[in-house]
């Protein structure tokens, strides 16, 4: 059960009122969830998880401290509160020493992020579900691994000003690998609302790649034109999310987009903004400082456009805030989280066809993105499926394959978008996503393969 806003406001207001610094700032994060983990039709792991986290952030003198805590009680608040105002003395002069304290000058968008069915279903519904699920793919020879997650949270963000402003989330997921021998596939769904689960779609999904997996082929490294499925270009694009459109990385110049405002970086087919209003991510109206979350262009049309700013950045470039601050104890600076890849206009069923001879690589794992943040050299493993394309049809799977790919290259040869887009999310955390279709990028490069 959440606390509620008005109780979890007041203990904050309290705990703020209480600051001797110059401004203050509180966010609590409480979430509750529960997840089942499964194999081999049965549940192996289940654990029902609380958590309360508070961050204090004070300004003392033009310096700023923080410090954290994990209770609600009067002297757990307090003595964070004392904490904060004794790092503050303690540090150096910083930029970041003001930030907004005060009342918002206009109300929050109205988001529905909580849903009273998801909130509210039963384990034992989730079960009945998983079973079905495990029967099904019994009878085609197939068994099934993955995870089924759900839960609620609630974040408050006040200020020694005045601000309050409170939001409640639901939250949810089921993941799916389908194996058979050595072959497996996958496939999984985030959501708010637990009605929008496609469980038989994801099984089908999973299930096709998994018979197509098998009798995997060393082929010749290289270059491929490549069919990259929504999660893989999810895990591309939060890469690129983290080492290049947050305002930190511009400033300390190691990111893609420095020095770069306004040139073109990428294919006139891409656009990439982040907007946490849009219903089709997992919507969250404020960020960690309590400041409404703006709709940012990022890439327009293959052109660097803006950064996401928090408070500390702001004030170094300024700007405004732009509604991206991360909890105070977080050292990434403000990084965009609400992610949407503009759709293209081929529908999905198409894109295969429209290969000669490449590859179709379900996702990716193990990516890393810091091998050179400037290009967005990244490297990365696929997994779950990489298949061999032939005119049009698939011919055969591919072993694991190793890429070592520019990721700002590779989205400058983007031969066609999907008309459907995936959100890609990770339920156990449910504050950010992407939403992405899937792309068809000519001249990918593999550089290893497993034997």
């Amino acid at each position: 059960m959440l606390i509620g806003k008005i109780r979890l406001i007041s203990e904050l207001k309290q705990a703020a009122r209480y600051s001797k610094a110059d401004q203050t700032l509180i966010a609590c994060q409480h979430s509750q969830q529960t997840i089942f983990r499964f194999s081999s039709g049965k549940i192996h792991q289940n654990f029902a998880e609380q958590d309360i986290t508070v961050w204090v952030k004070t300004s003392w003198h033009g310096r700023v401290g923080v410090a954290t805590c994990s209770s609600l009680t009067k002297e757990a608040l307090r003595r964070a509160v004392d904490s904060a105002l004794a790092i503050a003395k303690l540090s150096g002069k910083s930029p970041a020493a003001s930030f907004q304290t005060n009342p918002l000058k206009k109300p929050l968008p109205v988001l529905q992020t909580h849903f009273a069915q998801t909130a509210q279903q039963q384990p034992k519904e989730r079960l009945t579900l998983l079973k079905n699920l495990w029967l099904t793919a019994e009878k085609t020879g197939l068994e099934l691994a993955g995870s089924s997650t759900a839960g609620e949270s609630e974040l408050a963000v006040v200020g020694s000003g005045g601000l309050a402003v409170y939001q409640p989330f639901t939250a949810g997921g089921l993941r799916l690998v389908a194996t058979s021998g050595k072959s497996s596939g996958f496939a999984a769904q985030s959501y708010r609302d637990s009605e929008t689960l496609d469980a038989d779609e994801l099984l089908k999904r999973a299930s096709d790649h998994c018979r197509r997996n098998r009798n995997q082929k060393k082929i010749p490294l290289g270059k491929y034109t490549v069919l990259i499925e929504p999660e893989a270009v999810a895990e591309l694009v939060e890469w690129l999310s983290f080492i290049g459109f947050g305002a930190k990385q511009f400033y300390e110049k190691s990111s893609f987009m420095a020095g770069r405002i306004g040139d073109k970086i990428m294919g006139d087919n891409i656009t990439i903004r982040d907007d946490a209003a849009d219903p089709a991510c997992l919507s969250m109206p404020f960020d960690f400082e309590g400041v409404p979350r703006k709709n940012v262009g990022l890439i327009e049309k293959g052109r660097a456009q803006r950064l996401v700013y928090d408070s500390h950045y702001g004030k170094l470039y300024h700007q405004p805030s732009t509604g991206h601050a991360l909890p105070y104890d977080e050292a990434e600076g403000p990084i965009a989280t609400h992610l949407l890849v503009d759709p293209g206009k081929t529908p999905r069923a198409e894109m295969l066809k429209k290969m000669d001879r490449g590859l179709w690589i379900t996702r990716f794992h193990y990516v890393s993105g810091l091998l050179d943040t400037r290009e967005a050299l990244m490297t990365g493993l696929t997994r779950d499926g990489t298949f061999i394309v032939e005119k049009g049809k698939v011919v055969g799977a591919a072993k694991t394959l190793r890429f070592t790919q520019p990721v700002l290259k590779a989205f400058s040869q983007v031969i066609a978008l999907s008309k459907e887009r995936r959100l890609v999310a990770d339920p156990a955390q449910g504050f950010s996503s992407v939403v992405a279709p899937a792309m068809l990028i000519r001249d990918f490069t593999f550089t290893g393969q497993t034997k």
